[in-house]
């Protein structure tokens, strides 16, 4: 039960980075530094979640 609610957590804050990321991209100076390390946080997030994922699977 504790894996399945640590891959909830992780999956809300990946769905909140990507909310974020796309506030940051509505405004007319972006700031591209931010955002590429909003990406990379949330590419970490998709890995993390999809490796737990597998391991459940087993």
């Amino acid at each position: 039960m504790a894996l399945e609610a640590h891959l909830n957590e992780l999956k809300l804050k990946h769905k909140q980075m990507e909310a974020q990321i796309m506030s940051e991209n509505k405004f007319a100076a972006v700031d591209e530094i931010k955002v590429g390390d909003l990406k990379r946080q949330k590419m970490r997030l998709k890995e993390e979640i999809s490796s737990i994922e597998a391991r459940a699977a087993s």
